[in-house]
């Protein structure tokens, strides 16, 4: 017999079916067995039953079941091993050889610590339902709007001053002062030397694993206590205790979430709690501090929806782009919800109600689209070419770390994305083609592959797809790298209309600052992708024997004379064409050409933007007739001839 059996045979054998179901949901004795509500479907007749004797467990109407490792995975959505562990820690088995196993009683034993804990959320919870030194809590908990019913729901207690309240009641129970701080009850005090109650004068919330287990707490003081500046603290970390993974109110309404497969995550705790009061049932809470990666592991267990509820403020919207990243490598749907300024949860409900906030819970915008709101707000899209770029880089840099979804029941997510790429390209006016383009190399470079400056172009990129005026560029500058340093100065990278272009730009830029030369044989040292080098080539080869490079010609137009094909046009624009210098003999005259170019193309784009402005309804009547007049005195402008001398 394997040890891998042994241990899976001991952790069954000490793990009684009953109790194990029974801690997650009531169970009712029916003959033989046990039945209780099945928490994977909407059942108002009991249609999972337990069987003690066999030590299974089924629901007819799912179709699942098994016995306590199967039950472990189904409810707590974990693997085989995670399951094991769960259920040895329950019972107090050390799976791993090397553990020694802790003496019960004593502050190793996390079953101890569990006890603990659980008896004192149970004193807390009695000294704020009676006691007369909790009259204070219980007046501010009214005024806050928390019902009997919710202190009762959610366990909460107080605390009362004095430094060893707690400390003094645990000897009757047989718990030292060891495993009071080891369950982050109590601290020790190097001054004084003596022991001393972790939570004092405050309101506590208890907070649960998802087996609703009691594991510590989140503590605030009342409204006139002057003495301590924390308004809340929680529970140190300690072996029963991760703030960094555990939700507020998880135990609570996981079984609407299995069901529903959507959560709404807030930040704090009276606000799951009044959401609750109003019949908002998927509610969880931060432990006031961020949403982290951790978080967003146990909740992927459980939600393949989650809303994110933020309070009005500057630092919910910076937030948002924070938590936005931990999500956007997960299937799951993040949606956002920023309150009117100054408002939390809480305070809206109680002023609004419960209908409104689910009319705001449904207009959640998809935390993508919400991350495209925030990064162009303040931004003219048709003016500010710069910080257009700027946002658009932002936005890119976040669809990057999205993987596309590939598989069976990927559709609907890659509809999403392919959605999200055409909104984008809609918003900043360029085509989606070049989007993907771009999303295609940040996610190239983030994968391990060349640095950011001269990251391979993606292959099926070829010399037609680049713009006419950036391989003109690309070619002078290749032949004639003096021009390098000034080219980098004056033509800002948003001007440039190829994304091979743009790395071009950030490779000589590097090389400048590290004191390279920027020349071809430079250039091609610092490139390794085959592609690219394939395409520099050929750029130089065109500048090197002064002609175009050709289009991809298929292969009975190769056969055609020269004079019977059709090369690629210099430039989208016929007027671009004109005086068209030749920079084989006069390279500065080319380069000077080529800088009013894109000069000139900068104020093409804007002109067009003015006139969609303008037949979009977007301006007034003034404003359309400030921007016509501006128009006429720039084309009067350029048709002046320049002065002699």
């Amino acid at each position: 017999m394997s040890a891998d059996h042994d241990v899976k045979e001991r952790v069954r054998s000490a793990i009684d079916i009953v109790d194990l179901i029974g801690s997650y949901m009531q169970l009712t004795r029916k003959g033989r067995d046990y039945v209780g509500l099945c928490p994977w479907h909407d059942d108002s007749r009991p249609s999972l039953q337990v069987n003690q004797v066999r030590q299974s467990w089924r629901c007819w109407v799912c179709n699942i079941g098994g016995d306590v490792f199967n039950f472990v995975m189904q409810r707590e959505d974990v693997q085989f091993g995670e399951a094991i562990r769960i259920l040895a820690d329950r019972a107090g088995i050390a799976i791993d050889h090397r553990q020694k196993k802790a003496t019960p009683g004593s502050a190793d034993d996390k079953q101890t610590l569990y006890k603990a804990v659980s008896w004192a959320e149970r004193l807390y919870h009695e000294c704020l339902l009676s006691a007369p030194e909790a009259e204070r809590a219980r007046a501010y908990l009214a005024d806050r709007g928390i019902t009997q019913e919710s202190i009762r729901r959610y366990h909460l207690g107080f605390a009362p001053g004095g430094w060893q309240w707690l400390i003094d009641r645990a000897p009757s129970e047989g718990f030292s002062p060891q495993v009071l701080m080891a369950a982050g009850l109590a601290g020790f005090s190097q001054n004084s030397k003596r022991n001393f109650d972790f939570f004092r004068e405050r309101v506590l919330f208890p907070i649960r694993d998802t087996q609703s287990r009691a594991v510590g707490f989140g503590g605030r003081i009342l409204p006139d206590n002057k003495e301590d500046p924390a308004k809340y603290i929680n529970s140190s970390d300690n072996r029963l205790f991760a703030k960094s993974q555990l939700l507020y109110g998880m135990d609570i309404v996981r079984d609407v979430v299995a069901k529903s497969r959507e959560l709404v995550v807030v930040e704090g705790y009276t606000d799951a709690i009044m959401a609750w009061q109003h019949g908002i049932d998927n509610i969880v809470a931060v432990l006031g501090t961020a949403l982290g990666e951790r978080h967003v592991q146990v909740i992927k267990r459980f939600a393949d929806r989650v809303t994110l509820v933020l309070d009005g403020d500057q630092a919910g919207q910076r937030r948002s782009n924070e938590i936005l990243q931990l999500f956007v490598a997960s299937p799951v749907d993040l949606r956002i919800v920023t309150l009117p300024e100054g408002q939390d949860p809480c305070d809206f409900l109680q002023t609004l109600g419960a209908d409104a906030f689910r009319d705001q819970l449904e207009a959640a915008v998809d935390a993508l689209y919400h991350k495209l709101q925030i990064a162009t707000r303040g931004v003219d899209l048709t003016k500010d070419i710069h910080r257009a770029n700027e946002a658009l880089e932002d936005v890119l840099g976040t669809l990057a770390r999205i993987a596309p979804p590939t598989g069976d029941g990927a559709s609907a997510q890659l509809l999403r994305y392919r959605q999200m790429l055409a909104h984008v390209a809609r918003v900043f006016r360029i085509s989606e083609g070049e989007i993907r383009e771009r999303v295609h190399a940040i996610r190239q470079r983030a994968q391990g592959g060349e640095s950011a400056e001269n990251a391979a172009i993606p292959a099926r990129t070829t010399l037609a797809e680049i713009d006419s005026w950036d391989r003109e560029l690309l070619q002078l500058l290749l032949a004639n790298p003096q021009f390098v340093e000034q080219a980098l100065a004056e033509i800002h990278e948003s001007q440039l209309h190829s994304n091979f272009t743009r790395k071009m730009f950030g490779l000589w830029r590097r090389m400048l600052s590290e004191g390279m030369e920027p020349t071809f044989q430079n250039v091609m040292l610092e490139i390794q992708d085959q592609a690219a080098k394939t395409l520099i080539v050929e750029l130089d080869e065109a500048a090197l024997h002064g002609h175009e490079p050709a289009k991809h010609v298929t292969e009975s137009e190769a056969q055609q004379p020269d004079a019977q094909r059709q090369e690629v046009p210099f430039s989208d624009d016929p007027e671009d064409n004109e005086h068209k210098p030749d920079f084989h003999t006069d390279p500065a005259e080319c380069f000077a050409a080529i800088l009013a170019a894109y000069e000139g193309r900068l104020a093409k784009e804007k002109t067009r933007s003015t006139i969609r402005r303008i037949e979009d309804g977007e301006l007034s009547e003034e404003q359309q007739m400030q921007e016509l007049a501006k128009l006429l005195a720039e084309r009067r402008e350029g048709m002046t001839p320049p002065k002699d001398g």
